[in-house]
């Protein structure tokens, strides 16, 4: 046929000529048209220009109940991207849908077909394409593109899933290590419903900066103002001191706090060394682990991390703490300052209660299981 041998040449413009002659013809049976629209197609997508008129004649090729089964295929991939160039979601999401459910395999079809749903106000779609493909890749070890979490993440919000949204979120701080999502799941864990914000913010201070989330200059002063409150001057004041030279602190409407603060902790810090031998003698000796444990914690932040350990692990040793879950938690972050993450990793799976400090000593985990940490 004429119009056959002009397509296999790459003469569209002939080929339709061809077929255009073919179809005047009076009497087609349904095969004849069938065949006429087999040579339509590919003349007219190698000629371009009406893309819609040429949408419809792919259509009209995928309705012929003549096109075999294991020939639909490739006239299903360009029908979609014809319909995706010319915006038709609709009918693209019907396409994709039904080409997946035959076992297409175009791996771009499939990583389009969540981002048509989600275009769809299909989030429920959304959710139910990729959230199995993430299991998947955690099944397997393998890192989730990003690109994907994040458009579960929208979908799950907009579903209100909010316990499938913190999961992907988790993920996406894990897999990316960008504070903007350690940041935000920070945040939103912090909010949550029981937890004790106020006696934990100060770790919760500490998980942000472990993880590369800035904090604002106010921030940093109220870090180190609980931190000297809690009897940690030496944390408070290596806080201090980096806020200065940062420019973040010692100006503007806070200067003279900034400075009355960073004078009280060194002043504390220094009195704390001073005196750090009969404190260490006393603490051990104290009827129960709370002495001790205190001050190997002030100790870590000052970097001396095998005596700190050694008395927070004797203080833990000889009980009677007052809060048993946050000195587990505190034990996990100064054996993390000091390059110890295995051990790390085992004191804060220890850290139960449901008050807050088990969500942190989790997203620590996280954090240090995590494939992006530096």
């Amino acid at each position: 046929m004429a119009a056959q041998e002009a397509v296999k040449a790459g003469n569209y413009k002939e080929a339709l000529a061809r077929v255009a002659e073919a179809e005047a013809l009076p009497g087609l049976t349904p095969y004849e048209q069938y065949i006429v629209l087999r040579l339509k197609a590919p003349a007219a997508l190698g000629l371009g220009g009406d893309q819609p008129g040429l949408l419809a004649i792919f259509e009209q090729l995928l309705a012929s109940p003549l096109l075999p089964a294991g020939e639909k295929a490739p006239f299903v991939e360009t029908a979609i991207k014809l319909s995706l160039n010319q915006k038709q979601y609709e009918k693209a999401g019907a396409l994709m849908k039904a080409y997946l459910a035959d076992g297409g395999s175009n791996a771009e079809i499939a990583r389009l077909y969540p981002q048509v749903l989600a275009l769809l106000g299909d989030h429920a779609g959304v959710i139910a394409r990729l959230q199995p493909l993430v299991a998947a890749d955690a099944a397997a070890q393998r890192a989730t593109p990003e690109t994907t979490l994040r458009l579960l993440a929208g979908s799950q919000l907009e579903q209100k899933d909010m316990a499938g949204y913190l999961a992907t979120l988790e993920t996406l701080a894990s897999t990316t290590g960008k504070p903007e999502y350690w940041g935000e799941l920070i945040t939103r864990t912090a909010r949550r419903s029981g937890f004790a914000d106020e006696r934990l913010m100060l770790d919760v201070y500490r998980l942000r900066q472990a993880v590369g989330v800035a904090l604002h200059a106010d921030e940093v002063g109220d870090m180190a103002f609980r931190a000297n409150q809690a009897g940690l001057p030496a944390e408070a004041q290596t806080l201090l001191d980096a806020g200065y030279a940062s420019g973040l602190l010692g100006k503007g409407a806070n200067a003279a706090a900034d400075q009355k603060l960073r004078e009280a902790a060194t002043k504390a810090a220094h009195q704390d060394r001073a005196s750090a031998a009969d404190s260490e003698a006393a603490a051990m000796k104290g009827k129960d682990g709370n002495a001790a444990y205190g001050l190997g914690l002030a100790l870590s932040a000052t970097g001396a991390h095998d005596r700190a350990l050694a008395l927070m692990t004797h203080g833990l040793s000889k009980g009677g703490l007052r809060r048993p879950d946050d000195a587990q938690l505190h034990l996990g972050v100064a054996q993390w300052r000091a390059g110890k993450i295995d051990a790390a990793k085992t004191s804060l799976a220890a850290v139960k209660g449901s008050d807050g400090a088990a969500d942190l000593a989790r997203l620590w985990t996280v954090y240090l299981n995590s494939p992006a940490r530096k």
